[in-house]
């Protein structure tokens, strides 16, 4: 693929998915004392349309897809429908009416769109579908305008770096949860709607990076991903036992009396275990699949080593003793352990910094 292809990808399907999330901040306003929650769906027009829409492109995207030698699988089509029901289910359930008065269903609602749905969208790998879908004008027209925009690809170019995706995902989460603008984002409609959409889109940039299709010289090494993930959990532990352990209610915009009783501290206190471990494994979840991917990008690269082209040079590739095979395969065996050695010592640092924190804070 190449860039000017990618920069259409991208594009495309960040836009027609935060299309999606064009909604009414405060779900839960309208809500009376004593109304079931649980039938609080709110069935926004806005999100109705823009759901539609992308489902609309997405199909018409199918049909002209289905033509070619390898069309996507069905696995990546229900992946996809997945991460976009994730996506509505997260803004026009019950779950976007309780956000507004708990913080810790607030939390569940981050989670799924900042990491749920986007790992879905992005392990589907839809860019080419939905660039098939767009509508001819708008595809040869105001995309290709964009995508060719120096200053657009430059800014791309650092937003899909491992330190610029890894820094926009953490420091959005942290910089939405400072206690004014959380506050701010649960009373301004405005800024509630850039909270989610912000989320959204910095999880579909962190997951673009982390599950990008290999490629020498271009994409981001195995290894480098592995450490993303890794500083993420280490984010999630920090950020989340901090405000599971605080001794003070830090976000008074949802008021003194919480959904279900629960009081102020205690509901913030479920807030901050949600990021803390559900987030932590969902990176843990993201981090099997990059080692899974790495397993079969390290295959691939050994069958087509394997590929017999007469030559002398091709005859070298092959190991002919079992201490050849282990010098060929020495590097990557050590790349791997060292990774699965930092998950376990981020495991090991998090549960010490439990420890500490609760001798502190307990």
């Amino acid at each position: 693929m190449n860039a000017s292809l990618l920069f259409r990808a991208v594009l495309a399907f960040a836009g027609a998915c935060l299309y999606a999330t064009t909604a009414s901040a405060h779900g839960g306003d309208h809500i009376q004392p004593g109304a079931n929650l649980w039938l609080e769906w709110n069935f926004a027009p806005s999100i109705i349309a823009g759901t539609v829409l992308v489902v609309w492109i997405y199909l018409r995207g199918m049909g002209r897809r289905a033509i070619i030698r390898n069309p996507p699988p069905i696995w990546r089509h229900l992946l996809f429908l997945a991460g976009l029901l994730a996506t509505f289910i997260a803004l026009q359930s019950p779950i976007d009416a309780m956000a507004d008065r708990s913080f810790a269903i607030h939390q569940i609602q981050h989670i799924m769109l900042r990491m749920i749905a986007p790992m879905l969208l992005i392990l589907s790998s839809p860019q080419a579908v939905l660039i098939a879908g767009l509508p001819d004008r708008m595809r040869k027209g105001l995309l290709s305008a964009t995508v060719s925009n120096t200053y657009v690809q430059s800014v791309f170019r650092v937003m899909r770096s491992a330190a610029g995706a890894w820094a926009i995902f953490v420091l959005l989460l942290y910089f939405w949860q400072i206690p004014v603008m959380h506050d701010a984002a649960i009373e301004n409609e405005a800024l509630h709607y850039l909270m989610h959409a912000t989320m959204l889109a910095s999880g579909l940039l962190f997951f673009y990076v982390i599950f990008e299709r290999h490629r020498v010289g271009i994409s981001i090494p195995f290894g480098l991903r592995q450490l993303m993930l890794i500083g993420a959990i280490v984010s999630n532990i920090l950020i989340g036992s901090l405000t599971t352990m605080k001794s003070m209610v830090l976000y008074s915009a949802y008021g003194d009396e919480r959904l279900f009783g629960l009081h102020p501290l205690a509901d913030e206190a479920v807030g901050g275990y949600i990021m803390w471990v559900p987030s932590s494994m969902m990176a843990l979840i993201a981090i099997l699949i990059v080692f899974h991917k790495w397993g079969k990008d390290e295959e691939q690269r050994y069958q087509r080593s394997r590929e017999w082209t007469g030559s002398n040079t091709a005859a070298l590739e092959f190991p002919q003793t079992a201490e050849e095979l282990r010098l060929k395969v020495g590097h990557a065996n050590r790349v791997t352990g060292f990774s699965l050695f930092l998950v376990s010592l981020t495991m090991l640092a998090g549960s010490l910094l439990t420890a500490i924190l609760i001798s502190i804070y307990g």
